[in-house]
């Protein structure tokens, strides 16, 4: 990905130059569809990333030298105080431009301190309407249904699994939608770090370490708030783990994730948090694992990520569909084994996970009782020539 040039025609003393740099920065990430934007200092200067499709590219340079200082200026934005770039520090950020074609577009800028200075990220919080329903997720019709018969339960936890960027967000946010529109009408709380993107029908909090709400310490009371269904936004200690799990065990129905590899990772996880593997039996519902693999560009078919090292030597210009990569857009694939009745491989991983097996071989005996992993399930994507083995090998590996 290349789009050198964006910045080059601003001059370096220009008193608005740090105003100029964002106000292009911003409006070229939306326009490109990225998800984060890092400026990455260095001893002259900033280099310009964009993660587009989850794989993070440079496309272009920040000349520095000035006293404006296009990082000082986001600090601005957010509200932080710029004497104290010395220290990691976070904000929001709100954006207003007809540039972007958006009103008020939110975004969270983390800041931290470098040897050439303060590193900045912003997160693009993106409304997309495109994800709202769980039918429009693009999972297979039978993991579909699943999800949507899932939301008219009562209790149990249902936990997402995968890594960052995996689309775990985008599906508990589908699932809690539906239940936001049932009728009757359902109390629906959350709490997230951040809040990425508000429901109208449900009430939503964010964390304040500082003040003593924290992610266990919120659910704790949430649960004494009348509430039915509750989402937090990641178990990632043992506190947190044991108050979602006593949660699902009395009358609620719990929304988590996990950052674990598959359904049989994120067992052993809980385990590993303290939580007994026969509570997890009697209180986990439902395991959803997913990735996103990034589509081949319908334009050039992949040749242009595959060549672009020749189309660059040659003089050639590479492919405005995918800016050069081969790819644009992405496709999930996804697991979910239930643990409430009637799911063999969900009754094969509880008697394993109880029996202190290994997470080698409580993925084997699934497999043995007819798991269909997300390796099976990528691969047949190649096949179909929806994305390549290169791909495959980025996201799950060897």
């Amino acid at each position: 990905m290349n789009g050198a040039g964006n910045f080059s025609d601003l001059i370096i003393g220009d008193p608005n130059y740090a105003v100029d740099v964002v106000d292009r920065l911003i409006p070229l990430a939306w326009d490109l569809g990225a998800s984060d934007v890092h400026l990455q200092p260095r001893r002259d200067g900033w280099e310009v990333l964009l993660r587009v499709d989850g794989v993070l590219s440079q496309i272009d340079w920040v000349a520095g030298g000035s006293h404006s200082d296009p990082v000082t200026r986001l600090m601005v934005i957010a509200g932080l105080p710029t004497y104290r770039d010395t220290q990691p520090m976070e904000g929001r950020l709100k954006w207003s431009s007809s540039n972007t074609g958006k009103d008020d577009v939110a975004m969270r800028l983390g800041v931290f301190p470098t040897v050439h200075g303060p590193r900045a990220v912003i997160r693009l919080l993106r409304k997309d309407n495109a994800f709202d329903r769980i039918e429009s997720l693009g999972m297979s019709p039978d993991i579909t249904q699943t999800l949507v018969d899932l939301t008219r339960q009562t209790d149990g936890a249902i936990l997402l699994s995968g890594p960052a960027g995996s689309g775990k967000t985008t599906t508990l946010y589908a699932m809690l939608r539906r239940i936001a529109a049932s009728v009757p009408r359902r109390s629906v709380l959350t709490i997230e770090d951040p809040v990425e993107s508000v429901i109208g029908t449900i009430s939503q909090s964010e964390l304040d370490p500082s003040s003593g709400m924290t992610l266990a310490s919120a659910l704790r009371s949430a649960v004494r708030q009348d509430s039915e269904a509750l989402l937090v936004s990641e178990i990632r200690d043992p506190e947190t783990a044991e108050a979602a799990m006593q949660a699902s065990l009395t009358g609620h129905l719990v929304f988590s994730s996990l950052h674990a590899s598959d359904v049989a990772a994120s067992m052993r996880r809980l385990v590993q948090f303290g939580v007994p593997p026969f509570a997890v039996r009697s209180g986990v519902r439902a395991i959803v694992s997913q990735r996103l693999l990034r589509r081949l560009c319908s334009k050039c078919g992949g040749d242009c990520g595959r060549d672009a090292e020749d189309a660059a030597d040659q003089g050639q210009a590479s492919c405005q569909e995918c800016l050069g990569t081969g790819y644009r857009g992405r496709v999930v694939v996804a697991d979910c084994v239930r643990f409430d009745g009637g799911d063999e491989i969900g009754e094969v991983l509880a008697e394993s996970l109880e029996s202190g097996a290994s997470v080698l071989r409580m993925r084997s005996d699934a497999k043995q009782v007819g798991a269909n992993d997300l390796r099976t399930q990528a691969l047949r994507l190649v096949d179909e020539g929806i994305t390549d083995n290169a791909e495959v090998y980025r996201v799950l590996g060897g």
